[in-house]
């Protein structure tokens, strides 16, 4: 196993935290802001706990860090919309799981999949002993957005969304199998697909139109398309820093990632895989740059009338890369966040 090189896509310095939070974005808020939004964390984290309660399959050692990503994003937002839009993360994070940890058979993935976008689509009842706990927490989901004054607005954008992160997850399940059929050789898709893909796996899009669901500017639909593209931006950047935040764990585990295309290129023009590597993950922090300047462009022309939703979505972004850079999802666990 080669060495990994520094994951750091921006800046070096650190901004230290009680419980071992680590977090840039947070370090440059003045202290009134940084309360503000540790404690909208803490009262968001304790409703999604006993939200998350009720189903099993949801891994609840996420609960504070997402509740701390969407809060950090949005703090002007309600503790109730906050939680409207970490539902969403969670449930995405848990069928992620299922795809990566094939401990359910693809053929029952893909009817539970067709099931999902169901329930997602408003056309799928529920049965009164419906076997998937996931099915009863998606309805939930929805249930709640229908409650927002814009949701039959974005409500289609958000089928969309969270229709393309399922059919996303079943296309790397496929790319996963030949690649590791192959033996990592040769199967793997190029980088804009990818990443065309990538951004909805990672659950960007879903976050996104959730957000703007719940924060509810009701000029949003007067900035659309530019709101869109913030949108994709902001996804691509969220994918490209867990990528490079996993790229050691995913290559043992011969799966694909970002980083891992790059670095096959690069050994095809002759590079080592030492020096591939290198190139690669440079590459990678040069596209998370280059994204999150687009993401402030976008977000300086869209112009709503309260400035929330661009905002949540550029600094959904912001916040996530800077979090990849020491944590990850998956294991960073915390109950509340005093600033040292």
């Amino acid at each position: 196993m080669i060495g990994s090189p520094t994951r750091q896509p921006i800046q070096t310095n650190k901004t230290e935290f009680d419980y071992g939070l680590r977090s840039q974005f947070l370090g440059r808020l003045d202290e009134e802001s940084k309360l503000r939004i540790f404690d909208l964390t803490t009262r968001a984290s304790r409703e999604l706990h006993r939200w998350a309660a009720n189903y099993p399959l949801i891994r609840r050692v996420r609960v504070w860090p997402l509740s701390l990503s969407v809060t950090a994003a949005a703090p002007f937002a309600s503790a109730a919309a906050l939680v409207s839009m970490a539902r969403v993360s969670l449930w995405v994070f848990t069928i992620d799981d299922l795809f990566d940890e094939e401990t359910v058979p693809f053929v029952e993935l893909r009817r539970r999949v067709e099931r999902y976008k169901e329930i997602v689509n408003g056309d799928g009842g529920v049965a009164r002993r419906e076997r998937d706990t996931l099915v009863l927490a998606l309805r939930d989901i929805r249930e709640d957005l229908e409650t927002y004054e814009l949701f039959p607005a974005l409500r289609e954008e958000w089928a969309r969304a969270v229709h393309g992160t399922l059919d996303g997850m079943m296309r790397e399940h496929e790319w996963r199998t030949h690649y590791r059929a192959d033996r990592g050789t040769d199967q793997l898709p190029d980088y804009d697909t990818y990443l065309e893909n990538g951004l909805y796996t990672v659950g960007g899009p879903p976050h996104v139109w959730t957000a703007l669901i719940a924060i509810s500017d009701p000029t949003t639909l007067n900035h659309y398309s530019i709101i869109k593209e913030l949108g994709l931006a902001a996804s691509t950047c969220i994918r490209l820093a867990n990528d490079l935040r996993s790229y050691d764990k995913e290559i043992i585990e011969f799966k694909i990632n970002s980083v891992i295309i790059l670095q096959r290129q690069a050994m095809a023009r002759g590079h080592n895989e030492e020096e591939a590597m290198e190139w690669a993950c440079d590459m990678v922090r040069q596209d998370i740059v280059r994204g999150l300047d687009v993401c402030t462009r976008l977000q300086n022309t869209a112009r709503t009338q309260t400035g929330y939703p661009e905002r949540a979505i550029a600094d959904i972004a912001r916040f996530v890369c800077d979090f990849y850079v020491n944590h990850d999802y998956h294991t960073f666990s915390t109950g509340t966040g005093r600033v040292q």
